[in-house]
């Protein structure tokens, strides 16, 4: 239930009005004359205090940046602002922020960005990316974002125009050397080509590229701030750049290509900012990026422009002191660097809150003890995207409230605070995530395939004991979730209901069938045979379900590779079916796929 406020707009500070009016749109946040709570601002010096005061039907709001005033507002349609307290929070991070990945099959829709940045407002964010490798539309280059679902120029511009109601800022967020194999790969980009996912550094074409991504970017968002990429290009320099010239140190390539994309940045008055694992992977024996024996040359340093700022993004660490040596590391480069967190969404089917906590958590902490001032959360689509993105604002929540000064936020006001901003259960959210490692230590693989279960029966060693003791826990997970299915006001608990019952049912099946199969008992054979058909039906059914989720938020764009893969599973059980019926009919004397023994540990 959401508390009834209104405002003054004669009182009322002018940077707020247009932000509270814009979340008038979805919230009970009116102007004067309604009943309800009365809302008055007043900003004060301190930069990250932020508390309200409940007088009788009043509430003062002490901030000083609008995100904090916007952050109480939110405390106040929840009801946790009590009558005769003082509500008070603190933040030392000067920007908080969101990243979204529209690149990896999942393009959101501009409509569904605008819900999402009122309610990144209310939980007290002040930033937003959009992670766009080619899903946008670029002048003249018609493959860009080419059945991509690309943003147009106008989209842009509403997502930035819509953001700045909210004191949100929008900040481009791009690729300028690697992860571009999606455009790469078409013919008429061979000329800037390196490798299939690398630009080619030193080729004049390269840079006029860039220059109209730039000059693009400019155009659409009014920031004077650019993440213009540049991670994880491996095979820098080892293609087709050096067939054409001789071999050159990574370390080179890298600064040089960086220093002419900042004379860009510099002609268009954009302050770029790159992420900062290519300089530790270069200096690591292991080309990893957490290598401890990582060593920058001075020299490299000094040739890193003065005015790039590095983002430092570790989703994988759960302990301060990795994260303080590392942002140590960043300091003794002379960069004061960007935080880059992780809300778990990548290669999920919903968002694991037990990562998250664990390593968000110990990254927020060790941003508050190394005094960092800009923080972001990250939320990729690696490997397709299929998560339920919106169950992420579980995280979002979370992060928030721990970044505001929560130590260990408390799951009352969580809840209350999910479901005044959000909508629906908070706890709901967190138990459908349990699909993800919580049951045995397993995270169960949808799109394996249903003959061979190789992860599964990797992951039990071909024990099927095991086996039925994993699904079990999904059955017991499954009947847990379906009292939530109808909660569908933020992720969708039906299609989490649905994809949960479709595991629990799969599992079962796989250890039933690799149990039956080797005691050779063609009774119980025959009749899970019978049972292939009701499988189908589920894994049918929630392929609608996704189906209705994905274009809930979405573009249709990438759709289509999911549906393949739910046709994949179909068409497999189908084919199990078929294998099935000739064992039993003595038309083969083995189902081999069932006879391979697992490798060993």
């Amino acid at each position: 239930m959401r508390v009834q406020l209104c405002w003054d707009p004669k009182t009322t500070p002018a940077e707020l009005r247009t932000m509270l009016k814009t979340l008038g749109e979805e919230y009970p946040i009116t102007q004067e004359g309604a009943q309800g709570v009365n809302v008055a601002f007043e900003r004060i010096a301190d930069p990250g205090q932020c508390c309200v005061e409940m007088s009788g039907q009043t509430a003062l709001v002490r901030y000083n940046k609008p995100c904090q005033a916007a952050r109480a507002v939110g405390a106040l349609l929840g009801g946790l602002v009590k009558k005769g307290q003082i509500y008070s929070e603190s933040t030392p991070f000067g920007m908080l922020g969101v990243m979204i990945d529209c690149s990896r099959n999942a393009v959101m829709t501009v409509d569904h960005l605008k819900i999402w940045m009122r309610r990144l407002a209310l939980l007290g964010y002040n930033m937003l990316m959009l992670y766009t490798e080619d899903t946008y539309e670029l002048p003249e280059e018609p493959y860009f974002g080419y059945q991509r679902g690309a943003y147009t120029k106008a989209e842009i511009k509403a997502v930035d125009a819509y953001a700045a109601k909210l004191n949100i800022e929008t900040i481009p967020c791009i690729q300028t050397l690697g992860h571009l194999e999606r455009i790469l790969r078409h013919r008429a980009y061979g000329v800037v080509r390196d490798t299939p996912s690398v630009m080619l550094v030193g080729e004049q074409k390269t840079y006029d590229l860039i220059e109209k991504m730039i000059r693009h970017w400019t155009d659409c968002c009014r920031t004077k701030r650019i993440h213009i990429g540049m991670d994880e290009t491996h095979n820098l320099g080892r293609g087709r750049y050096l067939d054409l010239n001789k071999y050159r140190h990574g370390f080179e390539l890298f600064n040089e290509h960086l220093g002419k994309v900042v004379e860009i940045c510099h002609r268009y008055e954009r302050k770029p900012m790159i992420w900062s694992d290519m300089y530790f992977r270069l200096g690591a024996p292991s080309g990893s990026y957490y290598d401890l024996n990582s060593v920058i040359p001075p020299r490299v340093v000094n040739k890193i422009p003065k005015d790039v700022e590095l983002v430092y993004w570790d989703y994988y660490h759960n302990n301060v002191a990795f994260y303080l040596d590392w942002i140590a590391r960043h300091r003794k480069m002379g960069k004061e660097p960007l935080m880059g967190s992780g809300i778990w969404t990548w290669s999920r089917y919903w968002y694991d809150h037990r990562i998250t906590e664990a390593n968000a958590g110990a990254c927020i902490d060790a941003c508050y003890e190394a005094k960092l001032n800009e923080v972001f959360f990250t939320q990729w689509g690696d490997n397709g995207a299929y998560c339920d993105h919106d169950s992420a604002f579980a995280g979002m929540v979370w992060c928030a409230d721990k970044s505001y000064g929560k130590k260990t936020p408390d799951a009352a006001v969580l809840e209350k605070r999910f479901g005044a901003v959000c909508g629906g259960s908070y706890a709901a959210h967190i138990l459908a995530g349990e699909i993800h490692g919580a049951i045995e230590g397993f995270h169960p693989d949808l799109w394996d395939d249903p003959i061979f279960e190789t992860h599964f029966r990797t992951f039990c060693q071909n024990d099927p004991r095991r086996m039925a003791k994993i699904a079990s826990g999904f059955e017991t997970l499954a009947k847990k979730i379906q009292k939530h299915a109808n909660d569908r006001a933020t992720g969708d608990l039906l299609y989490a209901s649905r994809l949960i019952r479709a595991m629990a049912d799969r599992l079962t099946f796989a250890a039933q069938l690799l149990s039956s199969y080797r005691k050779k008992d063609k009774t119980v054979l025959r009749k899970m045979l019978r049972t292939v058909p009701k499988l189908i039906a589920t894994f049918e059914q929630l392929e609608g379900s996704f189906r209705d989720m994905w274009l809930s938020h979405n573009k249709p764009e990438g759709l289509e590779t999911i549906q393949a893969r739910f046709g994949m599973i179909q068409a497999r059980y189908r084919e199990l079916g078929r294998r099935l019926k000739e064992y039993l009919e003595g038309k083969v004397g083995c189902i081999s796929e069932l006879d391979c023994s697992c490798p060993p540990k």
